[in-house]
């Protein structure tokens, strides 16, 4: 979860927890150079009643929480901040 307000790029701590598969729900400012999209690879609310209902969301579909998390491993792993794919980047 990551009620971020301010900064830019990718966000050190949103990327670590999609590492590990940790479902997204973050504020558009968290999202923002992070290839998140709401309701595909993340739930992104910006007010905090939305905020809570994306978490809340999350924790009582273990299927929603099952999908997100294998589609956060492939944006990070697959997609976008794997080791292989900045190296391609790179090269």
């Amino acid at each position: 979860m990551a009620p971020i307000r301010i900064g830019a790029g990718v966000k050190g701590k949103a990327n670590m927890s999609l590492a590990y598969g940790l479902p997204a729900v973050v504020t558009s400012i968290a999202a923002e150079g992070m290839h998140l999209v709401d309701g595909e690879n993340a739930l992104i609310a910006d007010d905090p009643p939305a905020f809570i209902a994306a978490v809340q969301q999350l924790y009582d579909c273990e299927a929603l929480w099952a999908k997100r998390s294998a589609d956060v491993l492939k944006n990070v792993e697959e997609q976008h901040f794997a080791f292989e794919v900045a190296s391609r980047e790179i090269n």
